[in-house]
């Protein structure tokens, strides 16, 4: 009996919601086939190379979130009389939490929008990120994949990513790094020049073309400040050569008797430092040559 009086009630509401059922599904299809023959039209781009596969899956996603977006907001305005009661519980267990997550996540999307749009890295460059070299190996709606130089995966929200300074090396292109060195006015620029370019000179991995070059980059109170300046096109000997070219520049220095400047202020610290060292020094001499004097 219950379970007939259920029957005929349904039955019922469909036939007096028979209007409004007939409008959401027109909606859905009209929806479905929008959807369908975009996601058509961007595949058919991507197939002739003028979207690549990273934004056409995003442009897929984002076609999908809004094609469920809009769906949801017909349905309930046509059936917001049957839905109130349900959306007000929503809304009070937890309208706060939904409210907070949705922020985030929209603030991610958006983020993620521009990254497709505007293009300041794709997938497969390769970035400095943190201070650490990675490569970009998917960018999502709501964060990007990346992989840095010891294969360790990293997920980044990309809000969080779009406020980051990023240096993009692209996919496989010439890199400039630059070595500053300080030496005193004394020293001979030619000379300078003569050792560092011999420094790189040792170096096989470096690019001869462009080749190496030192400049005479900045005259500073205490020191001339020199710049060396090397090309390399695999961006993964980016620390390695960063590290080797510093230490072969400090050896090679001292063979010279190139001594490298700091800062006035910092120089007259280390001088009282040694001056203080000195006076301890001579005071333990004079302290052991005392009893030296008393015995004889």
């Amino acid at each position: 009996m219950i379970f007939q009086n259920f029957i005929e009630d349904l039955f019922g509401w469909f036939l007096e919601n028979l209007d409004r059922l007939i409008s959401v599904l027109a909606v859905i299809v009209i929806i479905f086939l929008l959807y369908y023959v975009l996601k058509s039209q961007i595949n058919r781009l991507k197939k002739k190379e003028k979207l690549d596969e990273s934004n056409a899956r995003n442009l897929i996603r984002l076609l999908k979130i809004i094609s469920y977006t809009i769906g949801l907001i017909i349905f309930s305005l046509l059936f917001a009389q049957e839905l109130a009661y349900f959306t007000g519980i929503i809304s009070i267990a937890g309208g706060t939490v939904i409210g907070f997550a949705a922020m985030n996540t929209l603030g991610n999307l958006i983020a993620g929008i521009i990254i497709v749009t505007r293009k300041p890295f794709q997938v497969g460059d390769r970035i400095l990120y943190k201070n650490r070299v990675v490569d970009v190996l998917d960018i999502k709606l709501v964060f990007t994949q990346m992989e840095d130089l010891n294969r360790v995966k990293i997920f980044v929200p990309n809000q969080k990513l779009i406020k980051e300074e990023i240096e993009n090396y692209g996919k496989d292109k010439i890199l400039r790094r630059e070595i500053f060195v300080s030496l005193s006015y004394e020293e001979d620029p030619r000379m300078v020049e003569k050792v560092l370019l011999e420094i790189a000179e040792r170096f096989t991995n470096l690019l001869d073309n462009p080749s190496p070059r030192v400049d005479v980059y900045e005259f500073l109170d205490y020191a001339i400040q020199y710049r060396l300046l090397v090309f390399i096109k695999n961006s993964k000997l980016i620390p390695m050569i960063d590290y080797d070219l510093k230490k072969a520049i400090y050896y090679s220095f001292k063979d010279y008797d190139l001594e490298l400047v700091t800062p006035t202020i910092i120089q007259q610290v280390r001088e009282i430092e040694k001056k203080k060292e000195r006076k301890k020094q001579q005071e333990k001499q004079e302290k052991e040559e005392i009893p030296k004097s008393i015995e004889e």
